[in-house]
């Protein structure tokens, strides 16, 4: 289910980045609802979002929206309601004023092919930094249990990252008095080899994850995610979160395409990923996918 907020510039404002701005006029939105939690929320969050658009400046007095989706309807309807009861009032996106005006509630039916609205991000692995006995050390891995087990030792220590060496993670229980000194994301990149075969079942193994904490159900998928896929660019993403400049690295696709016949559960599942997004950082606004405008017209329903 989605929802389309409709804002007027108070302003002309220069058009930028505002995925943190926008997570946060959200979570206000939220706060003293049943969804307050979602705020402090470990891992997946169940809703994502669109860039602001038309991208472009913004103009005085020119009409802007945004497009929250999720699959939690309740969600979606308590965004309508505070969205509703705030019509008329100004907010701030960083710096920006913008005017609440209009909202309005509808769905997508299952329909392919997809495209990306925005990039989608995906965790390859972390950069795990280690000192131990006045050396530095360095540890690749995809182990989320091992990640969490280290997250216990993080300490501030001052340490030399120009003399770093090489550590297979089947080695730190040979270390001793070890602190970690800093843990790192290592998203997917093609620019930096990484391949398309990888990317494909990661992107499968973590929609698969989210679907099954969503519904606490199993889902068996041997086939590739998706059966066509048509890559537009990489992209770098900068986001300034609390001061501090974050740079995420993301992927533009067109044709996202099944062509399968797809059993009950598979539809569910594919309509879950369409109303979730697609790869990490969903409520940051990444992984926000819409129906290719080339597919029917019939695919939007209003609620």
């Amino acid at each position: 289910m989605r929802i389309l907020i409709e804002f007027v510039s108070k302003g002309n404002y220069m058009y930028e980045n505002d995925n943190y701005h926008i997570q946060g006029f959200l979570y206000s939105l939220l706060k003293g609802t049943d969804f307050e939690y979602l705020h402090d929320k470990k891992g997946s969050k169940f809703f994502c979002f669109s860039n602001i658009f038309p991208i472009s400046n913004f103009k005085f007095n020119e009409k802007k929206f945004l497009i929250v989706s999720s699959p939690i309807k309740d969600l979606i309807k308590t965004l309508f309601e505070r969205v509703s009861s705030k019509i008329g009032e100004k907010i701030f996106l960083g710096k920006k004023i913008l005017q609440i005006s209009n909202c309005k509630v509808f769905d997508l039916k299952l329909r392919f092919p997809w495209e990306t609205a925005t990039p989608i991000v995906l965790r390859k692995e972390w950069e795990i930094f280690i000192h131990s006995n006045g050396k530095t050390f360095r540890i690749l891995t995809e182990n989320v249990n091992l990640k969490k087990r280290l997250e216990k030792h993080k300490e501030r220590v001052c340490c030399n990252f120009s003399n770093v060496i090489n550590l297979d993670e089947k080695e730190i229980d040979k270390l001793k008095d070890f602190k970690v000194v800093k843990i790192r994301d290592i998203y997917f990149s093609f620019n930096k080899g990484h391949g398309l075969y990888e990317w494909l079942e990661k992107l499968k193994e973590n929609s698969i994850q989210k679907f099954k904490e969503f519904y606490n159900e199993d889902l068996n998928l041997n086939t590739p995610i998706f059966d066509m896929i048509s890559f537009r660019k990489e992209i770098s993403v900068k986001i300034q979160i609390k001061g501090k400049e974050a740079i995420f690295i993301g992927t533009m696709w067109r044709n996202l395409n099944v062509l399968r016949n797809l059993d009950k559960k598979q539809k569910k599942f594919y309509k879950f990923l369409l109303d979730t997004g697609l790869g990490v950082l969903n409520s940051l606004g990444f992984g926000f996918v819409n129906i290719s405008s080339n597919s029917n017209i019939n695919s939007l329903v209003s609620i």
